[in-house]
C-alpha cells in the first residue's frame, strides 16, 4: 500500500481556515451591532484565535456533547461554536461580544461566509491512497478458482 500525501500542507491548511474565518469575524463585525471590533488587526487576531480554539478546544467540546449533538441533528454546533465566539471576544482586547445572543448570531454569519466561501473555493486535496499487489507468485503455490460451495450467503 502506498500512501500519497496531498499537495496541501497543514500549514497551508491552517492559513486557509484562518483567512476564512477571518472573512466570516469580518462579516460578523459589520452586520451585528453588539460585536465591536477596534481594527483589522483586532478583527485577524480573533480570526487567528478562533483558529486555534477550533483545532484544539472544538473536538473536545464536540465529543463530550456528542449525545447532543445526535440528539439535535448537529445543530447543537452553532452552540459550540457560539461559546468559542463569546470565549474569543473575552480573550482578545478589543474584540468585544457583550452577550451569547450576539455571539450566537455572529457564529451563524460566520458559519455562513465560510459555507459561501468553502463552495466558491476548489476544494481541499484529499488523501489517496493506492493499493499495489505484488503479481509474481511463488512457483510452488498453485492458483484455487473459487467455486460456489465457497461462497458464504447471510
Amino acid at each position: 500500500m502506498t500512501v500519497i500525501k496531498p499537495p496541501g500542507s497543514p500549514t497551508r491548511v491552517f492559513i486557509r481556515n484562518t483567512a476564512i474565518l477571518f472573512l466570516g469575524v469580518l462579516a460578523a463585525a459589520f452586520t451585528i451591532g453588539p460585536i465591536e471590533a477596534e481594527s483589522t488587526g483586532t478583527l485577524l487576531l480573533v480570526a487567528l484565535v478562533l483558529a486555534l480554539l477550533n483545532m484544539v478546544v472544538k473536538p473536545l467540546l464536540v465529543f463530550f456533547t456528542l449525545p447532543f449533538m445526535i440528539f439535535t441533528f448537529g445543530l447543537g454546533i452553532l452552540l459550540i461554536n457560539a461559546l468559542l465566539l463569546y470565549l474569543a471576544g473575552q480573550l482578545v482586547p478589543g474584540f468585544m461580544v457583550p452577550t451569547f445572543g450576539a455571539a450566537f448570531l455572529g457564529s451563524l454569519i460566520i458559519g455562513l461566509v465560510s459555507l459561501a466561501v468553502n463552495l466558491l473555493l476548489p476544494p481541499r486535496p484529499k488523501l489517496h491512497v493506492q493499493w499495489s499487489f505484488n503479481a509474481s507468485r511463488s512457483p510452488n503455490r498453485s492458483r484455487r478458482s473459487i467455486s460456489k460451495s465457497d461462497v458464504i450467503d447471510v
